[in-house]
């Protein structure tokens, strides 16, 4: 998980390559805004066609079977319905629940926006860290995804969200006032130790989230938290290596498999030491109270240098699954945590792009975007891909002119969604529309300078949803339903 080893350009982390952004003026102190219709929200449970979590929910699919309005034939006349621009660009995927988007952002600042014309309803100022040993970076705001859910007890929507000053947040869906907070991991002021990279997991009443360094300068002890959704209590803790040991962060997103259990990805050890330190490098299977059940660690002879796990997992038949940085995807079978099947689905990382993203599951096959790949001969700095569940065999693959970090998602008219994040170069970075069925791209969305797209499109009510440094956007064909 090394990240900031900007002397190394071949090495550097995803983290430290997210966290590269140009901010706008950051707030002076923590606050709250909101609109006067701000209190506006859905009061019947979230639809279908809401979008109201990380990777589309606990599961991890990034599939939507309910939404067919963007088709093959459809996705060439997508418009642009409007477009945001606050906030100093954003590295967090939009949520979509009840009639609103909600989104963290680099300056700190967390925002719902009305969904039908993007107006800001509210604001929360969740904090921001400088960069302090990191080295050539900016500050980062919220990078967690946001999840939407209905509080237990008084059965009113709510936010979860992580913010990069330490702590998990409950806020109201309504009007984005605090319900509760409750302790991660406290950043120190001096160095660039703990930082929430993860999104919140909701299920049977808990929250999980994973505890993670900023950029490795300093390694801390990872971990996932368990917290009671009704009232922040913090559970309990699974360590990922041992006391007085530092290593193994969790800074993807823990999944939830349909029996209750708990599944994580982990990162590097020490990069100087034993990087097979304890569970660091391992997808870990763990019961709903965090007792481990069992792991499936990264094979010695597979793994190298910061070869660590930052994609998240997802569930498919009986396998949990997920990409190394390496580019291996393995297939664990989730009853006996056995290796079922891997596949090298992308080259070595390129100057900025891993293989970090989660792929979208419709129930038939997988769809990854990588980072740089060979096709026919022919090597291209990024893909998109569909493969076999079985056996990880190739269907389809397509090359794109810059590498993806971002995981891609997927509707049930058949269109994927998946942007590149690069800055060599920058001009190369797009956002498209593909046909799941062969690999097509159908449309590019979104093109410019300096210009990344890191977080999750999501398809909701008709619409794509999309996030990046420009802003967040709105896409559709045609009004709301």
């Amino acid at each position: 998980m090394a990240g900031t080893r900007l002397a190394q350009p071949r090495r550097r982390h995803a983290r430290a390559l997210l966290a590269g952004l140009i901010l706008t003026a950051l707030p002076a102190s923590l606050g709250f805004v909101a609109s006067a219709d701000a209190a506006t929200h859905r009061k019947a449970p979230a639809p279908a066609t809401d979008w109201p979590s990380y990777l589309g929910g606990p599961r991890h699919t990034s599939y939507i079977a309910d939404q067919r309005a963007i088709t093959p034939a459809t996705a060439p006349r997508l418009g642009e319905k409007w477009q945001f621009t606050r906030g100093g660009g954003f590295l967090a995927s939009p949520t979509v629940a009840g009639g609103a988007v909600y989104i963290g952002a680099n300056n700190g600042w967390f925002y719902k926006l009305r969904e039908r014309t993007g107006r800001l309803l509210a604001k929360v100022f969740l904090g921001y860290q400088p960069d302090l040993t990191c080295g050539s970076q900016q500050p980062l705001g919220v990078v967690s995804t946001a999840t939407v859910a209905r509080d237990p007890r008084t059965h009113k929507q709510t936010v979860y969200v992580a913010g990069a000053s330490g702590y998990l947040y409950a806020l109201s869906a309504a009007n984005l006032h605090l319900v509760w907070k409750s302790v991660i991991a406290i950043p120190s002021a001096t160095v660039n130790d703990y930082f929430d990279w993860g999104s919140p997991t909701l299920g049977h009443g808990k929250i999980y989230i994973g505890v993670s360094s900023n950029c490795d300068t300093p390694l801390v002890r990872g971990g996932l938290d368990a917290y009671s959704q009704a009232t922040g209590r913090k559970l309990g803790e699974f360590y990922t290596v041992p006391r007085r040991q530092t290593g193994g962060s969790i800074w993807s997103s823990a999944g939830i498999a349909p029996n209750g259990d708990v599944y994580a990805t982990t990162g590097n050890g020490p990069l100087n030491g034993n990087q097979l330190l304890a569970h660091s490098e391992s997808i870990i299977k763990l019961s709903p109270t965090l007792h481990l059940l069992g792991q499936f660690q990264v094979p010695a002879s597979e793994e190298g240098y910061d070869t660590d796990f930052g994609a998240s997992p997802v569930f498919f038949r009986k396998y949990v699954g997920a990409c190394d940085k390496s580019g291996m995807f393995y297939a664990v079978v989730q009853a006996t945590m056995k290796l079922g099947w891997s596949r090298q689905i992308s080259g070595p990382a390129g100057d900025n792009a891993e293989c970090i993203a989660a792929p979208a599951w419709n129930g038939k096959d997988l769809y990854f975007g990588t980072p740089s790949t060979t096709i026919g001969g022919t090597t291209y700095p990024g893909s998109i891909q569909e493969r076999s569940p079985a056996t990880g065999r190739l269907i389809w693959a397509t090359g794109l002119p810059n590498g993806v970090n971002g995981s891609p998602s997927m509707d049930g008219g058949g269109v994927l969604t998946v942007g590149t994040f690069d800055y060599d170069p920058p001009d190369n970075n797009a956002t498209y529309l593909v046909d799941a069925a062969n690999g097509k791209i159908l449309k590019t969305l979104i093109t410019g300078n300096n210009f990344w797209a890191f977080p999750q499109g999501v398809f909701a009510d008709n619409w794509l949803f999309t996030a990046n440094t420009s802003g967040v956007q709105a896409w559709g064909t045609g009004g709301l339903s």
